[in-house]
């Protein structure tokens, strides 16, 4: 991506594991601020490498940073960061729903899994299937070691970044703690994974966030915050994955006819006799990966939260399962 308009703001693209491809982290070094990185990149040789030769060029090394700004708590935004704060002693700042994450991601995990297991069991997935995701899911966060933040960040906050003003927006869906920023000036957003150009980002099921006891309802949170930035004055928005986005409204609402016509698909699947969460995703995604059978669930939980908010379905728990019906 070519920022030549912004003389503090500079990007640096580093490499993933992940299908997702590379990441674009920024770099904000105007004079008077703090050299402040936005997101890391994972914990890899191969990331570290490559993100000490991005800053090389730019005139710095890792032990000159002195903030770092993490939009949300996926492995990719911020395995580096612990690597980079013992480096510079950098300050770490991010929303306040990603600290148990980034603080200790090994007891997090050990949360997800149980949260999982039930959401897994209620969804009516074979134990063989529910087995095989777990094994598939328990190396994501290998990418990533623990920090700590400094600064808890919350919707409204200012951030001085690049001799600019951003305003903190609190987006959740892709990831409950998501974060982008917004300068009204050039009306410019850093949109983390919350807009990308050339995929839908997955509002992936989460367990509750610190202070609840009911999980989140993904999706609908990502279509109320895709609906917040479309309503906004946008001119262009700067992803972390992939090209530059220049029409945000039109962006959005591509994505809300995805999801729109995803939901007729699912009540498709319903009244031809489709019960269960596992059913309606055999149906929809017959053939997947273990990793995309997890991701196919979420989808498909996150379309059935929909429907039921609408009053469109209603679900019966019997035996720890929930069996999904049409309203009368």
């Amino acid at each position: 991506m070519n920022l030549e308009t912004w003389q503090h703001l500079h990007t640096i693209e580093l490499p993933t594991p992940y299908p997702v491809g590379p990441i674009t982290v920024y770099l904000c070094d105007a004079p008077g601020e703090p050299v402040t990185l936005i997101d890391t990149g994972p914990h890899s040789g191969e990331t570290q490498t490559a993100l000490e030769a991005g800053l090389a060029h730019l005139g710095y090394h890792s032990s000159d940073l002195e903030r770092i700004v993490i939009s949300h708590a996926h492995a990719d935004h911020f395995g580096l960061a612990a690597h980079l704060v013992a480096a510079s002693g950098a300050q770490v700042l991010s929303h306040r729903w990603n600290e148990a994450v980034l603080a200790d991601h090994r007891v997090d995990r050990d949360r997800r899994i149980a949260f999982y297991a039930s959401l897994l069991r209620q969804a009516a997935v074979p134990v063989d299937v529910a087995m095989a995701i777990g094994q598939a899911t328990r190396g994501v966060n290998h990418f990533a070691q623990p920090v700590s933040i400094d600064s808890a960040l919350a919707d409204g906050d200012l951030l001085t970044l690049g001799g600019r003003r951003w305003q903190v927006l609190h987006t959740p869906g892709h990831a409950a703690g998501l974060i982008c920023l917004y300068e009204r000036a050039s009306r410019t957003l850093i949109s983390s994974d919350h807009l990308l150009a050339d995929i839908s980002s997955n509002p992936v099921v989460e367990p509750p966030p610190p202070g609840q006891t009911e999980r989140l309802r993904s999706l609908a949170l990502y279509l109320a915050s895709l609906q917040r930035v479309a309503a906004m004055d946008i001119t262009v928005a700067l992803p972390s994955h992939g090209p530059i986005i220049q029409d945000v409204p039109g962006l959005v609402q591509e994505r809300l006819a995805f999801h729109r016509q995803r939901m007729e698909r699912i009540l498709e699947v319903l009244r031809s006799g489709a019960r269960t969460t596992w059913e309606v995703t055999s149906t929809l995604f017959p053939e997947r990966s273990p990793l995309d059978t997890f991701l196919a669930i979420s989808e498909v939980i996150g379309h059935l939260d929909l429907l039921e908010l609408e009053g469109t379905i209603e679900g019966d728990q019997t035996n720890g399962v929930i069996a999904w019906k049409l309203s009368t």
